[in-house]
């Protein structure tokens, strides 16, 4: 499908300008209710995407993409495949969200090495008939610029294959997006093969929002974030640089370097850790600043 937020995308202006590229943010459901972002910061038809934690009641899930349609922005619900307890739990939240016309989810295979239910890939859920009478059309599948702490590149690569494989058996339109990280010339590389292997699949690139340097490293740590935590942390002396709010406008300027001219479609994808008010007022900033840059070229 075709997202209103994109409607006016100009893939020759590489997103990390911040000029017509898509945005997207993360949210847990229960942010929902609070959720009310200025236009001019995260326009209408934007995604929010909503977590989908173990131990969490998934009708705070249904509820908060119901009310996230309603506002007029695009609801991309988790469905992590560890987080079922019976098969009989994915259906019942796949029908829940379709009732709502939710026509777009993020499918996750899950952290946990143990976990209680049948279902322990993210492709068993796309494979899974439920899919066929869904409102769910687009399905966003998790990239990893860093590699993954538990998986090899070589696994890695042959599951991503076979997930966009399944996609397009099943007539679901794939999109990728990823972990955040910190190295942008990595992650500008990352998102350059995958446009060179897999050119009509948009990639969305997963970013840290506006936080503090000690939150940043906590989150990195538990999201398993690989190789370029080990320069966020070369960072951290001082007292002003600890306590001190950081922002991946470094990060971005290093992804528009290692890539400068994106091949198809590249967006930007918010982790807000620090706030999603915070996250979205400074890329609003950032991206008037590179505006201002381009036309006094």
């Amino acid at each position: 499908m075709t997202n209103p937020a994109e409607a006016c995308t100009d893939t020759r202006v590489h997103p990390a300008g911040g000029i017509k590229a898509a945005i997207s943010i993360e949210l847990a459901p229960e942010q929902v209710r609070n959720f009310a972002p200025r236009a001019e910061t995260f326009p209408l038809g934007s995604r929010v995407f909503l977590t989908h934690l173990a131990g969490k009641p998934e009708a705070l899930q249904v509820e908060a993409a119901a009310r996230i349609t309603e506002m007029g922005y695009v609801a991309v619900p988790h469905l992590a495949a560890r987080n079922f307890r019976a098969e009989q739990d994915y259906v019942a939240l796949v029908r829940a969200h379709d009732r709502n016309g939710i026509d777009e989810a993020l499918f996750l295979g899950g952290n946990p090495a143990l976990f209680p239910g049948p279902l322990g890939e993210s492709a068993e859920l796309l494979s899974h008939p439920v899919l066929a009478d869904s409102s769910i059309r687009t399905a966003f599948v998790a990239g990893y610029p860093e590699g993954h702490p538990n998986i090899s590149e070589d696994r890695l690569k042959d599951a991503l294959k076979r997930k966009l494989e399944i996609c397009a058996r099943r007539s679901l339109e794939p999109r990728i997006v990823s972990q955040f990280a910190f190295d942008g010339g990595m992650i500008g590389a990352w998102a350059k093969q995958l446009h060179r292997d897999f050119p009509e699949v948009p990639v969305h690139v997963g970013l840290a929002g506006v936080t503090s340097l000690t939150k940043l490293i906590r989150f990195a740590a538990m999201c398993g974030v690989g190789p370029s935590i080990a320069a966020l942390r070369r960072s951290a002396s001082g007292l002003l640089n600890i306590v001190a709010d950081r922002n991946p406008g470094d990060v971005l300027d290093a992804i528009a370097s290692a890539y400068p001219t994106p091949l198809t479609p590249m967006h930007l994808h918010f982790f807000p850790f620090g706030g999603w008010e915070k996250t979205l007022a400074w890329h609003g900033d950032y991206r008037e600043v590179r505006q201002m840059r381009a036309k006094g070229r």
